[in-house]
């Protein structure tokens, strides 16, 4: 069986976008900026750091052909590169380091660059004719769009495992706060006593204190009372395995993710597939997967990168009131009017077989 090198074989994005689409054997093939990562972990304790995880080069083998996501080849393979935002990805590492990386998506070793949105390719694009204009039309030839692939978990709608004296909402995703999870919180705080046919998954670690929100441990203290507060209603799970995050999708009637901050959004494929609508917010990619048609959407000011606006703490907190009055209103609509889940499911079916034979 064929070859192809990855850096991160382990890695969510890389499941998601390339090893479900090429019948090959992946192989993890270690370089000098996975042992430069492995050093900086040892020293600080951070696991992480995009300059470290933005480049690779092997001297051993520079045959080998080699597919990354948002990873710059420095070497002489032949490979491609998936990306969610821009190319070079290497954080606040100097302009040289940026310089050397364009390069290496100009020349003809590098054979494809796939961005994962249409949102994606609109902002690499803006960045090279800003940044990089020499290579703007060398770069563009190469770039493509290719939304994530997502199988159906259902084949109709009447598969799914409703409870019918309820109607189930479910959240996925670490970034509790990110993904919009306090706001969803509040939300459910006002509407349970009233409708106490609600309820609640929540499948996320309840990170906090990300960049978009800003939120701090008194925040993740009043989401565990909430959640306490109405047990019967709110499920929380730490931890669920991939296959078992599916499974509650099949068994709920809506999808959330009313996020701050997100470049795509995978969740609301994976909802969308279980024949479940997903409220959403309307930021970068999210409106090529998601609308008013097979969901709903809601409109918060943006930048021209397709961010939300929350440049200081008046921002952030004006979006965090948007979202609340704008959940309130689609989830109070959803109450009085719940066939509109199942007609809304049945498109998401239809969309998301309409999506794969695009792919």
């Amino acid at each position: 069986m064929k070859q192809i090198i990855t850096n991160n074989p382990n890695g969510y994005n890389e499941k998601r976008n390339i090893f479900s689409r090429h019948s090959v054997d992946f192989v993890y093939k270690r370089d000098v900026f996975d042992l430069g990562l492995k050093i900086v972990h040892k020293l600080t304790r951070k696991g992480y750091h995009p300059f470290w995880k933005g480049l690779y080069y092997n001297f051993k083998d520079q045959q080998t052909p080699c597919v990354f996501f948002n990873s710059i080849n420095l070497g002489r393979n032949p490979w491609e590169v998936y990306f969610e935002t821009t190319l070079p990805r290497l954080g606040k590492a100097p302009k040289f380091f940026y310089d050397i990386a364009v390069k290496q998506l100009a020349k003809d070793n590098c054979k494809e660059i796939i961005a994962i949105s249409q949102c994606a390719y609109e902002l690499q694009l803006a960045y090279l004719k800003t940044t990089y204009p020499k290579y703007y039309g060398i770069i563009k030839e190469k770039m493509v769009v290719k939304l994530p692939p997502q199988p159906l978990l259902i084949e109709n709608y009447t598969e799914k495992q409703l409870p019918q004296d309820k109607i189930v909402f479910t959240l996925v995703g670490a970034d509790f706060f990110r993904k919009g999870g306090r706001e969803v919180l509040q939300v459910f705080n006002e509407l349970i006593p009233k409708y106490p046919q609600l309820q609640l998954n929540i499948v996320s670690s309840l990170n906090y204190g990300d960049y978009a929100t800003q939120t701090t441990v008194e925040d993740y203290k009043n989401a565990i009372k909430i959640i306490e507060k109405h047990r019967a209603h709110i499920k929380h799970y730490s931890r669920l395995p991939n296959n078992e995050v599916l499974d509650l999708f099949k068994k709920s009637h809506v999808g959330l993710l009313p996020t701050w901050a997100d470049s795509f959004g995978y969740s609301v494929l994976e909802a969308q597939a279980a024949g479940c609508p997903v409220i959403t917010t309307d930021i970068r990619a999210l409106p090529e997967v998601n609308d008013n048609d097979i969901g709903w959407i809601i409109n918060v000011p943006k930048l021209k990168s397709k961010d939300a606006i929350l440049i200081n703490k008046e921002e952030r907190v004006k979006f965090s009131k948007l979202l609340i009055s704008s959940l309130t209103i689609i989830i109070n609509d959803i109450l009085k009017s719940p066939g509109q889940i199942e007609i809304k499911g049945k498109i998401c079916l239809e969309k998301i077989i309409f999506n794969n034979n695009e792919i």
